[in-house]
């Protein structure tokens, strides 16, 4: 699979900042399987994503509904009916190679949460709704993927149909915004 063009080779005509405006966490999903195309759309929008160094991103997509049901019952913020999820991971050892050890703490979530970024820029375009979840035992996840002792899993991201009528996503945040020095308000254009 080439990482330079999408999977099918289509153009999807989402624009960007609509996608930002669809955009949202979803909780319940359809019973609808994911299409195998679609994560691999999925995945190569993940694999878009900025990072320090090539080599330190690993990403598992998971279809196997057994191992999906373990990750709910054992991830305390798995909280959803996902049929499929897709683990943005870090090779710990190779980004300290690499990096040094500010890549292995900072960069390596850095490039996690991008790739996790552009998954779920990704998913309205093909009509897909996802989750972003971080809460878990680390252990856990790594024994349930079987993970080497040097590969961190840093995102779970739920994927699935959305279902019609979805609950209303929450408000969008607004973050604090300062203009040259910490403490300084950015005026808004007028």
């Amino acid at each position: 699979m080439s990482s330079t063009a999408p999977p099918d080779g289509s153009q999807l005509g989402l624009d960007v900042f609509e996608a930002m405006r669809k955009r949202r966490m979803h909780r319940m999903f359809s019973e609808e399987p994911v299409d195998e195309a679609d994560l691999e759309r999925l995945v190569y929008a993940a694999g878009r994503a900025p990072l320090a160094r090539p080599g330190i991103r690993h990403l598992v997509v998971v279809t196997d509904q057994r191992l999906v049901r373990t990750v709910r019952q054992a991830c305390p913020g798995f909280i959803n009916n996902a049929p499929a999820l897709i683990a943005v991971c870090s090779d710990l050892e190779r980004a300290e190679q690499e990096v040094g050890i500010r890549g292995r703490e900072v960069a390596t979530r850095l490039d996690s949460g991008a790739a996790a970024g552009y998954l779920t820029l990704a998913a309205p375009a093909l009509d897909l709704a996802v989750c972003m979840v971080t809460s878990w035992t680390e252990e856990a996840v790594q024994a349930i993927f079987g993970l080497p002792a040097h590969i961190r899993p840093e995102v779970l991201v739920a994927v699935g149909k959305p279902i019609p009528n979805p609950p209303r996503g929450m408000r969008r945040f607004h973050p604090i915004v300062h203009q040259d020095r910490f403490g300084q308000p950015r005026e808004q254009p007028a």
